[in-house]
């Protein structure tokens, strides 16, 4: 370090005159900072002045869903409520006292979906309460894939584009249901009745066959990727994990002279007995042309689902079409 002497011997630190270099510094650096602070000044009166351009009256969530959105463009604009092409989504009312009470009559009610119920009416107004609060109840206010439920429990009873099995399901023992062809599998419960409904259409003069049974997660993917579009509605195939074929409920069929529709597409005499009968035995017909704006898929007589006796009964006597129906209103299977 230079030093110079003073008066009074002290050494005193001689200054250093500043370089050309070290000042041009100096003033690159105060530039930067008065660019910095002035786009922070910018930035924030530019993001106030959007605020209070944007600035509008509360919309309700279910007119906001970005979700229903992206599914109306993706899902081929399907209406899976039953009025066809879903149109633009109208804010609905404010929630009134009135509604929630006329909903909440009915014993299935369930009090987390009360502005569900609301808003779906509001846009369906055709609807009488009963129904909303079934369809609510099990998704069928949104788009097919809006939003998906995972069915944790051993014996899932809904699968449709709402509710889908978890990934690794299996459905445990697996038994031969057709001994024209060992290879096609199901549950026991399922094959020991399906063997009653064939004795049985057997003694009316018809004899049923099956073509297809237990799928595993694989075989699903590949049977849904062969089609040439997959992601239309009505579907003709489920998406994986959203198959009834992989619980080993379902089963498809064939009659003695071709299959279960004749050659105009109406029932045939052994498809119509299905329909007829297959209840006494805990099957249901699960995909009907009256319910295919419920169930998101084409008419296929020939596929039948084991759902328990006592719950195809009570369809049947009830008049009950669809699997959203009956779980829609009896909302203990939505574990």
């Amino acid at each position: 370090m230079n030093y110079v002497e003073n008066n009074h011997n002290r050494p005193v630190r001689r200054r250093r005159k500043m370089t050309k270099a070290r000042k041009g510094m100096r003033f690159t650096t105060a530039i930067c900072l008065v660019f910095m602070f002035a786009t922070i000044i910018w930035t924030g009166f530019s993001l106030i002045g959007y605020f209070f351009q944007n600035l509008q009256p509360m919309q309700s969530l279910q007119a906001l869903r970005p979700s229903e959105h992206a599914s109306q463009t993706m899902l081929s604009n399907f209406d899976n409520s039953g009025a066809g092409i879903m149109g633009e989504l109208v804010p609905p009312p404010l929630f009134n006292t009135g509604a929630e009470c006329e909903f909440s009559a009915f014993s299935f009610y369930i009090e987390a979906n009360a502005q569900a119920y609301a808003d779906f009416h509001a846009r369906r107004p055709e609807l009488d309460a009963e129904t909303v609060v079934w369809k609510v109840n099990v998704m069928l206010h949104l788009p097919f894939y809006a939003e998906v439920y995972v069915d944790y429990s051993s014996n899932p009873l809904l699968l449709n584009p709402f509710f889908r099995l978890p990934y690794g399901f299996s459905p445990g023992t697996l038994v031969s249901v057709y001994s024209g062809n060992p290879n096609l599998l199901g549950t026991p419960e399922t094959a020991e009745a399906f063997g009653q409904l064939r004795a049985s259409s057997r003694r009316a003069g018809h004899d049923l066959a099956v073509v297809s049974a237990y799928r595993t997660a694989t075989h699903q993917r590949t049977v849904f990727e062969r089609q040439e579009n997959p992601y239309i509605f009505p579907a003709s195939v489920a998406r994986p994990y959203h198959s009834e074929h992989q619980t080993g409920r379902a089963l498809d069929l064939w009659g003695p002279v071709g299959g279960l529709l004749d050659s105009n597409g109406i029932s045939s005499p052994v498809g119509t007995w299905v329909r007829e009968n297959a209840h006494n035995y805990g099957f249901i017909v699960r995909y009907t042309a009256e319910n295919s704006h419920i169930t998101g898929f084409i008419s296929e007589p020939w596929h039948i689902t084991y759902v328990g006796r006592e719950i195809a009964m009570y369809m049947y006597a009830n008049n009950i079409s669809s699997l959203e129906e009956y779980v829609g209103r009896n909302p203990q299977f939505l574990n």
